[in-house]
């Protein structure tokens, strides 16, 4: 059994060979590419990259996934950064502070903070895997369907908390579980809103609703503020490399979000998309900063960044420990570990100890790498700004097009792109957060199915969830999050008419 450094020794020879570590390195670069380029997800990379990884052997293979994980997941902010448009899901939350920093021509601050914080977060959760894995999921073990549900239920509470409205971001935040329901009923199979449509009875596709939302909406945007002959925004560069001080003043919010992002990835079924948007919501709530937060504040990135990538090695935890997995992506790996003869579980640290520590290996090394190349190809990825609007617009929406219709060979997809494309520019227009709506779809499946669950082991009895204690509280906790400034907003103006 590993433990101590072991762990982290054991599978060096294994990850210290010329092709396995060539095979990181392809990795990163991939990861980068296809986390940054609307559509093209590290979920997508890796269920293509799987079938490539036959004949190599089980280090080698997951020497070009891991870090394509890794390297994806900071990919995504890229796009988020420079377009206003998340690569990644996990870069939902990253659109609120960098692309206004960007609009500032801080484009090179921004992918240097995101570099370095997301760098942090990964290299901790890397050793949290390679420690803690065994404790973490045993704990995590502990939780049924009542907290998933209100795990679920609170990260929509903050992300409708942090929007500029409560109210509106409530309110995108339902139609986002509204539209989640579409599809046949994981219970009863039975269609709902499908509407005679065939292709709507798997539920619509998270890539061309985000691309729709998020793209093609920004793309149209754009195009009515500015025309096709807008000014580029010049862009600095020189000081990419945060400053002691910067680093200091940003600290508390790294560990915090880190701490967050391992707390939210160790748990099945969160993963990297949940943790940004509580750490976000946590920093926006306690943060020293937080009036400048959706304004282009550091913080803001650093809490977003820090926790998702903090969360890609916390949700492998449970992947590697107990064979379940923390998102899609880690669903993908234990796909991986059992076509090359690996099966996931307390066995697998008892039988292929060198192999594990070489898991953890190549996770600590996809970060390194996404670092060097962030740093490095900073100046290239900035030009994508100073292409001319007349061919920026039309090249992206061409990448939005292909990346929805990649993710199932589907026309249909496109026709959602468009149909979501124009929800969110009227969102837009009517000052309508969209990450709510984006969320709620998210969490839809996790909502509605732990609280079926829930209520079918509780015989329908609602109390149960404040009869558990972790329910209870986060339950609460959201309630009072999403009603208490309308109470103290209510009870300040009676004192002051008094």
């Amino acid at each position: 059994m590993l433990d101590g450094w072991s762990a982290l020794t054991a599978g060096l020879p294994l990850v210290l060979t010329p092709s396995v570590l060539a095979l990181a390195l392809a990795g990163s670069l991939l990861g980068v590419l296809i986390g940054a380029l609307p559509g093209l997800s590290g979920t997508m990379a890796l269920a293509i990259m799987v079938t490539l990884t036959y004949p190599l052997s089980p280090a080698e293979a997951f020497a070009l996934l891991l870090p394509t994980y890794a390297a994806a997941t900071f990919g995504g902010s890229l796009g988020a950064i420079l377009l206003n448009i998340p690569g990644t899901g996990a870069a939902l939350m990253t659109t609120y502070d960098g692309n206004p920093l960007c609009r500032k021509g801080e484009a090179g601050f921004a992918i240097g903070l995101v570099c370095f914080s997301s760098f942090l977060g990964g290299i901790v959760s890397a050793f949290f895997l390679a420690f803690f894995a065994p404790v973490v999921a045993l704990w995590a073990l502990k939780f049924g369907a009542h907290e998933y549900f209100a795990v679920a239920l609170l990260g929509l509470g903050i992300i409708a908390y942090i929007s500029p409205s409560i109210a509106k971001g409530l309110l995108a935040g339902l139609l986002g579980l509204l539209i989640s329901t579409v599809g046949s009923d994981p219970q009863t199979a039975m269609p709902r809103f499908t509407f005679g449509e065939s292709a709507l009875l798997s539920g619509l596709q998270f890539v061309p609703v985000m691309i729709g939302l998020f793209g093609i909406s920004e793309i149209m945007m754009s195009i009515c503020a500015n025309g096709t002959g807008a000014q580029v925004v010049r862009q600095r560069l020189k000081g990419m490399l945060p400053s002691f001080a910067m680093i200091r003043r940003l600290a508390p919010t790294t560990l915090r979000s880190t701490l967050t992002g391992l707390a939210i990835g160790s748990l099945p079924a969160a993963g990297p998309t949940i943790a940004s948007v509580v750490s976000y919501g946590l920093e926006k709530r306690i943060g020293r900063n937080r009036e400048e937060m959706g304004k282009g504040a550091p913080e803001g990135l650093v809490a977003a960044e820090s926790a998702n990538n903090a969360a890609t090695g916390a949700s492998m935890v449970p992947m590697i420990s107990l064979g379940i997995p923390g998102d899609a992506v880690t669903a993908i790996l234990i796909g991986a570990l059992m076509i090359h003869g690996l099966r996931p579980g307390p066995s697998l640290f008892l039988q292929s100890g060198d192999l594990v520590s070489s898991l953890f290996i190549l996770f600590i090394i996809g970060n390194v790498l996404f670092l060097a190349i962030g740093l490095l190809g900073a100046r290239l990825l900035v030009r994508v700004l100073h292409v001319p609007p007349r061919v920026l617009y039309p090249l992206m929406l061409v990448l939005c097009v292909i990346g929805s219709y990649a993710a199932q060979n589907s026309a249909f997809d496109i026709a959602v792109l468009m149909v979501f494309g124009a929800i969110g520019f009227v969102m837009r227009l009517l000052t309508v957060p969209i990450a709510p709506m984006i969320l709620g779809f998210i969490l839809g499946p996790l909502v509605e199915d732990n609280l079926r669950r829930a209520l079918m082991l509780s015989d329908g009895q609602v109390s149960d969830f404040f009869a558990r204690p972790l329910s209870g509280g986060l339950i609460t906790a959201t309630l009072v999050l999403l009603i208490g400034p309308y109470i103290f907003r209510a009870v300040f103006k009676g004192r002051a008419r008094r």
